[in-house]
């Protein structure tokens, strides 16, 4: 019997770095389950409230925009809060739904309130958070396409009330909303169907932070130099964990997700916006990038160089596809399962496709070009990882 050249134990090897960070990352998040369901996380607060404002960023008319912001009502809570919806200005095509979702809020007894925020910097999300992120002891920001109905608000703000070493509590996100197009699909599949879920992720990157919806103490904010500092920055939300690990405190994910509701996305829009995410890997956290091929969407490359290589050495190929083929299935299954989706054997295959080639054409987008499209607006991330107006 030959022994394997060195390529085909490479390629071995490989796929058993995939087999094992993916099995890895389910059992962190198996073990994060069973610390949940045994009570050691905060879960509820103590007999004296924090004051709690809520802001929701808005930009532009979303399909499920008034749902979305009307849905704070319906959410369960054991404290007061305020709510600022952010826009930039009064022609901005949020306001109509913003107004609606407002007389909402009030007539169940929640002090609501549209705060138009001018411009302010490139990161215009960031901007709206600076202009009204005013007197709290917790800030809670949510995305406007994030679905609040049933979401228990005292999981999110418990950790930063109950521990002084907690500074912002975030919740990974999910897409829930019926997918109209490939766009929605591959990014509901990114998101619920691969080892990218941020539900799992979160556990293989404790000091990373996504920022869809979190909750931060007012002082921490502070301490880090407030939103307005962020302004520069495409990931805020990067830039926040990394300002707040360097001061010494710890951002934690709790036991809940936000439910995303965006929709009716072509798939330029979706690549765009995974490239978006990998343009702050590159910038802010660089050394990451790599593991997106490595890791992220190396399924299918592993599959092609197995198929060649089993002509020449049948036990290496062979072996090296059956465990990465193996591996996608698995995490396709177990993510899908933490999303609480469906679980179809022809839907998890077509989604652990669509992820892995929705990841690869944003990795190719990311590398190419540093400039970036959000709301409209073009911006550029220069090689020192700040955020700029395109000319």
């Amino acid at each position: 019997m030959n022994l394997p050249s060195p390529f085909g134990m490479t390629l071995v090897c490989w796929s058993m770095g995939v087999f094992w960070t993916t099995l890895e990352a389910m059992r962190r998040r198996i073990w994060y389950d069973r610390a949940v369901r045994r009570g050691k996380l905060p879960r509820g607060l103590g007999p004296e409230k924090p004051s709690v404002l809520i802001v929701r960023p808005c930009a532009g008319a979303e399909p499920s925009l008034e749902r979305t912001l009307s849905s704070l009502a319906k959410t369960r809570r054991t404290f007061d809060l305020r709510c600022h919806l952010a826009i930039e200005s009064e022609n901005d095509a949020a306001v109509g739904p913003a107004r609606r979702a407002v007389s909402t809020l009030t007539a169940h007894g929640i002090d609501a309130e549209i705060v138009f925020t001018g411009g302010g910097g490139p990161n215009r999300k960031v901007a709206q958070l600076a202009a009204v992120a005013n007197d709290a002891d917790v800030i809670v920001v949510a995305d406007s396409d994030v679905d609040l109905a049933d979401v228990d608000l005292d999981l999110l703000i418990a950790p930063v009330v109950a521990s002084k070493s907690v500074w912002v509590a975030w919740a990974p996100p999910v897409e829930c909303a019926e997918p109209r197009t490939w766009g929605d699909r591959a990014s509901a599949a990114v998101l619920g169907a691969s080892l990218h879920s941020f539900p799992i992720l979160a556990r293989l990157d404790p000091r990373g932070l996504v920022g869809k919806l979190f909750a931060i103490r007012k002082n921490a904010l502070n301490t880090i130099g407030g939103f307005g500092s962020l302004v520069g920055y495409l990931g805020e939300d990067m830039e926040i964990a990394r300002r707040i690990h360097e001061c010494g405190g710890s951002v934690v994910t709790v036991p809940i997700v936000a439910r995303s509701l965006a929709s009716g996305r072509p798939w330029p829009a979706i690549v765009a916006r995974f490239a978006r995410w990998l343009t702050v890997i590159r910038a802010q956290r660089t050394i990451l990038l790599w593991s997106y091929p490595a890791l992220f969407f190396a399924t299918w490359p592993i599959v092609a160089v197995s198929l060649w290589l089993s002509f020449l050495e049948p036990f290496c190929g062979i072996l090296s596809a059956a465990l990465v083929l193996t591996t996608r299935f698995l995490i396709a299954l177990f993510a899908t399962h933490i999303a609480g989706r469906p679980i179809r054997l022809l839907g998890l295959l077509r989604d652990a496709v669509l992820a892995d080639v929705m990841l690869a054409c944003a990795f190719a987008h990311a590398l190419r070009s540093r400039t970036v499209t959000w709301r409209n607006h073009v911006l550029v991330v220069d090689r020192s990882g700040i955020l700029r107006e395109s000319s």
